[in-house]
């Protein structure tokens, strides 16, 4: 098995996702958030890369629940923000939701004729490597990363990841790049907190007052879910 991860959404090239087994990070926030949603209950998390189509698609469908964010801000008229705290059951169960952001749902878009894509985060992440190991194809990881520049807390989601699936599977190989991610995890005696405390996206996100977001989703092996896209959106996996 081969594991190819990839920096940023925008450094993937141009036709090489499509029939390729996709897994997407969007750790801070979106598919923490996609993955909550889903396990609290949301029939599916659709996704848009602009926020104008998905007001369109509220005005023709008013069941329809918004979530997402631009620069970390709730979008006027949207229903929830990019907070994983706001989609609580009570507020989501049965509905469908249609999520904008400022990464991973444009990630999303490039990995659209992908065999499989699944969304992956610190939430979810012995499901995401039980589903790969199960699976036992290549796979290309894409770390959503921070407007086109690259996040260490997705990346080290990546790397965990990588590091999880080599202590079931001996054979599993990668680029530098993946062997870089996977070193923080090589004793097995690690603090996210500490790994991620000087990073650019979770201070910002810290100084705009989502410190519980934050918290959050660094919490590793929250949910036992993984989040695949049928169709036009993400569902739960089932059976896997």
């Amino acid at each position: 098995m081969h594991i190819e991860i990839y920096p940023t959404h925008n450094q993937v090239p141009d036709g090489i996702l499509k029939n390729k087994n996709i897994v997407l990070i969007d750790v801070l926030r979106a598919t923490s958030v996609i993955t909550t949603a889903l396990a609290n209950g949301a029939n599916k998390v659709m996704t848009t890369h602009s926020f104008e189509d998905a007001l369109d698609r509220k005005t023709k469908n008013p069941n329809l629940l918004l979530g997402g964010e631009r620069n970390t801000i709730k979008i006027e008229g949207f229903d929830f923000g990019n907070s994983p705290l706001e989609y609580t059951k009570d507020k989501i169960l049965n509905k469908t939701i249609l999520l904008s952001t400022s990464n991973g749902t444009q990630a999303v878009k490039k990995a659209m004729d992908a065999k499989i894509m699944i969304a992956a985060s610190f939430l979810n992440l012995n499901s995401v490597v039980d589903f790969m190991e199960k699976t036992n194809e290549d796979f290309i990881v894409i770390s959503s990363g921070t407007n086109g520049h690259f996040s260490l807390d997705d990346g080290l989601c990546a790397g965990l990841i990588l590091h999880t699936l080599r202590k079931r599977k001996a054979s599993v190989t990668t680029t530098d790049f993946g062997e870089l991610l996977s070193l923080p995890f090589g004793k097995d005696s690690y603090s996210l907190t500490e790994l991620l405390s000087n990073t650019f996206h979770l201070n910002y996100l810290k100084s705009k007052g989502f410190t519980a977001d934050v918290d959050y989703c660094l919490s590793i092996n929250q949910l036992n879910l993984i989040p695949i896209w049928k169709m036009d959106g993400f569902i739960p996996l089932k059976d896997f």
